[in-house]
């Protein structure tokens, strides 16, 4: 029997995640109020720390790619949304299935 990577479970990690789920199991998985404050504080935390990270590396670069090339700052600025948002829902996927597996 073949050994399980970490790249196998990231796989199986992505793939349970974007599989369509059957009704019974979209109920046994609605969060209770406690998990989705948890959730909540989760995101805030992660966004805040986004925010400041691009505000203190990014900002002089994107403002000189404004000025010069708005195009190019128009695809840079999608590309950082849409890599926030992915990398946001990852974490903290993530992050709720460690706290849950520590808690339960």
């Amino acid at each position: 029997m073949k050994n399980k990577t970490a790249w196998d479970e990231v796989k199986a990690f992505a793939i349970e995640l974007v599989s369509k789920k059957t009704e019974a199991q979209q109920i046994a998985r609605k969060p209770s109020g406690k998990q989705f404050a948890l959730e909540i504080g989760i995101f805030i935390g992660i966004v805040l720390c986004y925010f400041f990270l691009v505000l203190s590396f990014l900002s002089n670069w994107l403002k000189n790619l404004f000025d010069h090339n708005k195009l190019i700052y128009a695809v840079v600025a999608w590309a950082l949304i849409a890599g926030q948002g992915v990398v946001l829902e990852v974490l903290a996927v993530a992050l709720l299935r460690a706290i849950k597996s520590k808690t339960d």
